[in-house]
C-alpha cells in the first residue's frame, strides 16, 4: 500500500519568483544558483518535459524493462525517495504506476513483484516494464534545500526563504523571512517564530489535476481503512490545507502525503519527529483546525 508522491504544481516557475530575499545580493547569489538547480531539477523529474530523464524512462519502460546510469541530480532526489519510503515504512513512494507483472524474473535481478531497484552507489537505476516513476514532490523538496545550502556555502550569514511549488525552505531570522515573504505565505508567520525553516504545504481547497487524479486514483491501490473506518471516509480528505513543518523539506513533504490517508493519526508521527502541522478542515466542519505543537505551534491570535 503506498501513497505516491504526486506533482501538484504544473511545472518550474522562474529563480525570481523561486527566491525570496531582503538583501539585494543575496537575492543575486540566490537566484543565479536557483537557475542551475532548479534546471537540474527539470532536466531529472519534469514528466512533461520530453527530453527529461523521468520522461525518457518511463516512455522506454512501457515496452521493457530499463536500465539507466542517473545524473548527479536525479540521483539525489532518487536518495531522498528512498529515505522518505523508509521513513513512512514504505507508504510513501514514487511508484504511481505498475503492470500486472507474469512473475518473471526482471533483468538486473529485479525480484517478480519489485517494481524498480536504485543503486545509489552505483548511480545505476533498474525499472521493471509497465512501471510509472512520479517524483516530481521530492524533486521540488530536493531542489528548495539544494539551493539554500549553495547560497549558505558562499554567504553563511544569508537569510532568505526558497519555495518550489510545495516545499519551503528558510534560513535566517524569522522576522526577515517573513518580511522577504511579503504576504505570500502569512501561514508561516507562526511556525517560523517556534524555529522551524523547512515546511510542506499541501492543499486540497482547490480542483484536482488530470495528474493528481490518475496518480492519487486508479494508478495507485488505496489503503485499506483503519478498523470501523469506512473507505469512502479513509479515502476522503479531512483536510482542506495542511502546513507542516519539520527537520527538511522532504521530511515535512512525506507526513503531509502519509496525513493523506493515515488521518490525524499522523500526529504521534509528527510529534516523534520534533515537527509541527496545522491542518485546516473545509469550511463549515464543528472543529476546522487542528494544530499539533512540539514544542508548540504558536497560536494565531484571534
Amino acid at each position: 500500500m503506498t501513497i505516491s508522491t504526486v506533482r501538484r504544481g504544473s511545472g518550474l516557475v522562474s529563480a525570481g519568483r523561486v527566491v525570496h530575499a531582503i538583501d539585494p545580493l543575496t537575492r543575486l547569489v540566490a537566484c543565479s544558483v536557483a537557475d542551475r538547480v532548479l534546471e537540474d531539477l527539470s532536466s531529472a523529474v519534469q514528466d512533461d518535459r520530453c527530453d527529461s530523464e523521468i520522461a525518457l524512462l518511463n516512455s522506454r519502460a512501457v515496452h521493457d524493462d530499463v536500465s539507466i546510469m542517473t545524473s548527479p541530480a536525479l540521483t539525489a532526489i532518487l536518495r531522498r525517495a528512498q529515505e522518505a519510503a523508509r521513513m513512512s515504512g514504505g507508504l510513501v513512494d514514487p511508484v504511481v504506476g505498475m503492470a500486472l507483472t507474469d512473475g518473471r524474473q526482471g533483468h538486473a535481478g529485479l525480484g517478480p513483484v519489485e517494481p524498480y531497484r536504485f543503486d545509489a552507489d552505483q548511480h545505476r537505476l533498474d525499472l521493471r516494464r509497465g512501471t510509472v516513476l512520479d517524483l516530481w514532490d521530492i524533486g521540488c523538496a530536493w531542489a528548495a534545500e539544494e539551493i539554500v545550502a549553495q547560497v549558505v556555502r558562499e554567504d553563511p550569514a544569508a537569510t532568505l526563504a526558497v519555495v518550489v511549488d510545495l516545499a519551503v525552505v528558510s534560513v535566517g531570522a524569522a522576522w526577515e523571512i517573513s518580511e522577504a515573504l511579503e504576504e505570500t505565505l502569512p501561514v508561516l508567520d507562526s511556525p517560523l517564530r517556534c524555529g522551524l525553516r523547512s515546511f510542506a504545504i499541501l492543499d486540497h481547497s482547490g480542483p484536482r489535476t488530470g495528474t493528481q487524479d490518475e496518480a492519487l486514483g486508479d494508478a495507485t491501490e488505496v489503503p485499506s481503512p483503519a478498523p470501523g473506518t469506512s473507505a469512502e471516509a479513509a479515502w476522503a480528505p479531512w483536510w482542506e490545507r495542511a502546513v507542516v513543518g519539520a527537520g527538511d523539506a522532504v521530511q515535512a513533504l512525506t507526513f503531509g502525503l502519509m496525513a493523506e490517508r493515515l488521518g490525524d493519526g499522523i500526529s504521534e508521527h509528527i510529534v516523534d519527529a520534533g515537527g509541527q502541522a496545522e491542518f485546516v478542515g473545509p469550511p463549515g466542519e464543528a472543529a476546522p483546525r487542528h494544530r499539533l505543537r512540539t514544542p508548540g505551534w504558536v497560536p494565531r491570535s484571534g
